[in-house]
């Protein structure tokens, strides 16, 4: 039977990504060494996982991480030319997961690490100084949006894992399980301007309110709207502003605007 190479490439890789079997009639005698390549390319996906769910991999434990990483895999095979992104459904699959749904310690210890994983590899991007932010008229604050850098992420958890993660990352035995939250609380990681390494921190509820409407493109006088429902109306401008400051100084902002304005 005769057939392309590309026609034989593309037999071979749907054989490796969805199983299908048009290649073995291709091979000598069926293939019979094929599953070999089906256990090696498998393999390597979970490797892959592995490096980047070290904290998971320690809560779970080798044999249950590995059997839930396999069916991961099995349900959302690698597409992307990068394997960079082959963890992104973790999370939401673990959270939806008749094995895992009932522990979401689970899903938000995924969540947490696929969080540090994306502030890791963002592009870099030009920051805005405190200094910016003095140069911007009194007229001008209220219609004032922004853009923040590509390595801010954000996510809500229901347990705090960081702990947890910190001994796993270290290799050294957690001094007790992840805590649960009474209520879900959001973390953001970023990477630090000038040590360039990932830094999280747990936010305060105005604070991650704020953030979400500010990267939604939300104004200055609509965060101060929403800081009000959390603090005395007298304060919250200063507050708002107080936010901003720490996002400006912690490399969060790379852009101001005040739509019909200049300055």
């Amino acid at each position: 039977m005769n057939a392309s190479l590309s026609d034989l490439q593309k037999k071979f890789q749907d054989r490796l990504l969805k199983g299908e079997t048009a290649i073995d009639a291709h091979l000598t005698d069926g293939g019979p060494f094929m599953k070999a390549y089906d256990h090696a390319y498998k393999a390597r996906l979970v490797e892959i996982l592995t490096e980047e769910f070290e904290g998971l991999h320690t809560l779970l434990g080798d044999e249950q991480f590995f059997s839930t990483l396999s069916e991961y895999v099995d349900a959302f095979p690698s597409t992307e030319k990068s394997a960079r992104w082959l963890g992104r459904h973790l999370p939401g699959w673990l959270k939806s997961s008749e094995r895992w749904g009932q522990q979401p310690v689970v899903a938000s210890m995924a969540a947490f690490e696929w969080m540090i994983g994306l502030a890791f590899d963002a592009p870099d991007a030009k920051l805005i100084g405190v200094a910016e932010i003095g140069k911007v008229p009194p007229e001008a604050w209220p219609m004032l949006t922004f853009t923040f850098h590509p390595a801010l992420n954000t996510v809500e958890l229901d347990f705090d894992v960081s702990a947890f993660y910190q001994a796993a990352k270290a290799e050294e035995d957690p001094d007790g399980p992840p805590v649960a939250y009474e209520q879900p609380v959001t973390w953001a990681a970023w990477r630090d301007p000038e040590a360039m390494i990932v830094t999280y921190r747990p936010l305060d509820l105005d604070e991650a309110m704020a953030l979400k409407a500010a990267r939604e493109g939300q104004t200055f006088d609509g965060i101060c709207e929403i800081v009000a429902d959390h603090t005395d109306a007298d304060e919250a401008a200063v507050r708002a502003a107080g936010l901003l400051r720490i996002w400006v100084e912690s490399g969060w902002v790379i852009g101001l605007d005040a739509e019909g304005m200049s300055w």
